[in-house]
């Protein structure tokens, strides 16, 4: 049930009823983004997306966070270049909190200006952040590559030297000028009723003053009239680069097609460019095409990442895929395939209440309608074959094209290859002869009842005459199942001289099986839709599935094969070696990786836990097809199973249907191992030098195993330093601009854990990030928790765990993993009493254990510290 409506002051309001789940979404959709922003105001709709959080007439510093945390609800925002936005997902009880903190920040910001100057290092850290990472910066390059005028050339999150000066006069009137009433709306859904929602809407937002908009003319991108090639030589080990045409915008008719031929082309496994550049052959580590649709115009990107030694020989692969989507139409498979996926989004996007929010309000943002998605799905189902072939040829034009390379080769090389592959793709593309031959061809509509039913589901246990177990959850809300099967093993079966067998073995295990190929797999999985992967981790292994329920019986033909003859074939074993040996070669682009991994082999020393999971070189050098047959063989035994099924599923078609496949497998036992995690005698330091703009570094201490008594305490103590409310947060980042990003962590092992606290910040901060972060774990042992703190931390637990289980997937892990490691299948879904239970005192006296203890540091960057 919706419902749409405008506030007195010109604010439009739009209410989702969806009643599945006792959590609501609350939304606020600001009609303004980094492209209404004019110069020397890069940046300024970013940053005040910060400053909204850092007071209002109602809340000071970390108030707005600390009250919707204590209410079990988490919070956040974005910005785009065309809005931003602000949401609050939190238990419908507590729906007035998030209704107030968003009218605060939306309403009634302070903009204080010594929080304004607290926030500028915040961002100027967030922006180095951004500089260190290969994804983030290939990115930038592409977009000022494709828009040369348009503010779409210009980084969302602005120019450091904009933030460090802009003054707390220019942010206030620019916020004036673009949060007004008639430029915002307001999103509500979840389990609510519209009547009584109204009313506490119009109290909290009809107060807003009606600020009169000042309408912002944005600079039109000239039509592109040449090839533009863009080479950065950047530090990073890894080359990523984009080949892009512009586009309409969002609202242009052939909108549809474009997005459809972007799904044949380069979306799933077995799409074209896929097969060509990855399956086939290794020549990228990804490759895939998006159309990137915007308010002014978008553009069409094929985007890879590769080895630059490759560079060449990929790109010439590249040419003909797109010459073949001129030439001839698309296959009737493709196109269903395609059509099948767009319109199974509608059910994914069903399972959780900001899903359904935030699909609404793009909706309604772009279109003017939040129901928009039924028309657009219209035009998906009238398109033919034809219509993607001439699209294909209205947009690969052979002269108005641009190509973006980020690469550590050298720049002349780089420029050279690029200019030799331009001159054959226009050659290719100048010559292309169209077929006029049509398909046959009509979609066949896929209709499924997404009406949410809220009822309460309740886990069966179930052992199967074969040994195995099943766990099994039937939860019809929506039309969707995630099922998981889970074996013990992992890093814990491995020899010291096969590190990294886990990971290639999980690679591998969908690389064929008796009666389905690779790319029998790979294609019939997206022709439904659905996901399928195979899982390794330091303890377990296993297969993934997820899928909507009217293709349970032929997915289920898939996994059963694949979990009973899996052939790992050599020729897909050497080619998955190269990309893994392609992703520890590029480590180095990766810091905070490297830091967690030092950490790790020191705070487990001598343990399986202390082995990178991905292994070395020369580990997968001389990892073998036999060595994966014989990992099968010693951990997939019925008996060391574990089968979890959640969603629109009988239980007594399942039970059959698992008996008839298990009693295929060996009964075997359950593996059972254990490896003594030795003492820690003293405090580490270790230092990683590695040239980048932050430092990376992990304070940490030896935690708790899985099955300890205190590990709910131990949640607790991470919930109070967690969060935007938490004690990290506000000490480290709110009052200290120390970073952009800290938080604290841990993990709970077979034999032992960790917990301690992560920070990426500049290098002349690294020693105070250091100290700040001890004495925060140190605060926790000397001083009892307040009731009022501790109130806080137990809610925020309680209702993430909430807000999580809208996700069947996440009810699957939380109730698998349980269950395999010996632990009651009930634990992860039963917190709450759990949680109330633990008391200041308990807090305490585990904090003087933890943090009494030695203690680990990790540091990752260009400096060390004393």
């Amino acid at each position: 049930m919706s419902k749409k409506f405008q506030l007195k002051n010109g604010m439009k309001v739009l209410f989702l009823e969806s009643h599945k789940s006792p959590v609501v979404s609350v939304q606020m959709w600001v009609k303004t983004g980094s492209a209404d922003e004019k110069r020397n105001e890069e940046g300024i709709s970013h940053f005040i997306e910060h400053l909204v959080f850092k007071g209002t007439r109602k809340y000071g510093v970390g108030e707005i966070a600390a009250t919707v945390e204590g209410s079990g609800g988490e919070l956040n925002a974005y910005t785009s270049f065309d809005q931003t936005v602000f949401y609050v997902t939190i238990s419908k009880q507590f729906s007035d909190v998030a209704l107030d903190v968003i009218s605060e920040m939306m309403g009634f910001p302070t903009f204080d200006p010594k929080e304004i100057d607290n926030e500028r290092e915040v961002v100027i850290e967030e922006i180095k952040r951004g500089q260190d990472s290969p994804g983030r910066h290939a990115s930038q390059l592409l977009f000022t590559n494709v828009f040369k005028k348009s503010p779409y050339g210009i980084p969302v999150i602005g120019y450091d030297k904009v933030v460090r000066k802009v003054s707390a006069k220019k942010i206030r009137e620019f916020y004036q000028c673009r949060y007004v009433p008639s430029n915002m709306f307001l999103v509500v859904a979840g389990d609510f009723e519209s009547k009584e929602m109204t009313k506490k809407v119009e109290e909290m937002f009809g107060s807003f003053a009606p600020f009169k908009l000042k309408k912002v003319a944005r600079t039109k991108e000239p039509a592109q009239k040449s090839i533009r090639i863009k080479v950065e030589q950047a530090k990073f080990e890894q080359t990523t680069g984009y080949l892009t045409w512009r586009i309409p915008n969002v609202k242009n008719k052939d909108i549809a097609a474009l997005e459809v031929l972007s799904a044949i082309l380069g979306q799933g496994d077995s799409s074209r460019l896929m097969q060509s550049l990855r399956i086939r052959e290794p020549l990228t580590n990804s490759v895939g095409s998006f159309s990137y649709s915007m308010q002014e115009d978008g553009l069409f990107a094929v985007s890879f990442n590769l080895e630059k030694e490759n560079l060449a020989k990929a790109l010439t692969k590249i040419t003909p895929e797109l010459i073949r989507l001129i030439e001839e139409p698309p296959t009737a498979a493709e196109m269903q395939k395609a059509i099948t996926n767009f319109a199974s989004h509608e059910v994914y996007s069903m399972e959780t209440v900001d899903n359904i929010a935030r699909k609404a309000g793009s909706n309604e943002f772009y279109y003017g309608d939040h129901d928009y998605y039924k028309k657009y799905m219209k035009q998906i189902y009238a398109l033919k074959p034809e219509d993607i072939q001439k699209v294909a040829k209205k947009y690969f034009k052979p002269d108005t094209f641009g190509l973006s390379l980020m690469t550590n080769m050298e720049k002349k090389e780089a420029e050279g290859i690029l200019k030799s592959f331009a001159k054959d793709l226009k050659k290719a593309l100048s010559t292309v002869k169209v077929s006029r031959e049509k398909q046959k061809f009509s979609a066949k509509k896929f209709n499924i009842n997404t009406g949410a039913i809220k009822h309460s589901p309740e886990t069966q246990k179930i052992v199967l005459s074969s040994g195995a177990t099943l766990l099994i959850r039937e939860q019809k809300d929506t039309p969707y199942v995630a099922m998981k099967a889970a074996f013990m093993g992992g890093v814990r079966v491995e020899k010291e001289n096969q590190n990294g067998l886990t990971e290639l073995f999980s690679r591998n295990w969908l690389s064929g099986s008796q009666n389905f190929s690779e790319d029998d797999i790979n294609l019939k999985v997206d022709e439904m839709a659905a996901g399928l992967g195979a899982f390794g981790g330091r303890n377990s292994v296993g297969l993934s599935m997820d899928y909507l329920s009217p293709f349970e019986d032929r997915m289920l033909e898939i996994y059963a094969d694949s979990l009973l003859a899996p052939q790992f074939p050599d020729s897909i074993l050497e080619r998955e070696k190269v990309v893994i040996k392609n992703q520890i070669k590029s480590r180095n682009d990766n810091p905070a990786q490297i830091c967690v991994l030092n950490f790790m082999k020191e705070i487990f020393k001598g343990h399986p836990y202390s082995r990178d999971l991905v292994g070395s070189e020369e580990s997968i050098a001389a990892i073998s097809s036999k060595e994966l047959k014989d990992y099968y063989k010693k951990v997939v035994h019925a008996k060391n199973l574990t089968f979890c099924v959640v969603g629109d599923v009988h239980t007594d078609k399942w039970v059959k249907s698992l008996e008839e496949i298990t009693k295929e497998l060996p009964r075997g036992e359950k593996i059972s191992n254990n490896f003594p995690v030795g003492p820690l005698t003293e405090s580490k330091k270790l230092f990683h030098e590695l040239k980048k703009e932050q430092s990376h570094i992990i304070v940490g201490y030896r935690g708790l195993t899985l099955k300890d008594s205190d590990r709910f305490t131990l949640e607790i103590i991470q919930s109070v330093l967690s969060g935007q409310g938490g004690r990290l947060f506000l000490e480290l980042r709110d009052k200290n601009s120390l970073a952009y990003s800290v938080s604290p962590m841990h993990m709970e092992g077979i034999e032992g854990g960790y917990f301690g606290g992560y920070i990426g910040c500049s290098p002349e901060k690294a020693e105070k990030a250091i100290s700040m972060l001890k004495a925060e774990f140190q605060k926790l042992a000397d001083t009892k928790l307040g009731e009022e703190e501790l109130t806080r931390a137990q809610r925020y637990l309680i209702g993430r765990h909430d807000i999580e289980l809208q996700r069947k997937s996440t009810v699957c892990n939380a109730i698998i993993f349980d269950d395999i490691y010996g632990l009651d299948y009930r634990d992860s879904l039963e917190v709450a009493e759990k949680y109330f239970a633990v008391t200041p005192e308990d807090i305490q006296k585990l904090a003087q254990k933890i943090f009494s203890q030695p203690t680990i540091i990790s540091l990752v960057g260009p400096t060390d510290v004393k």
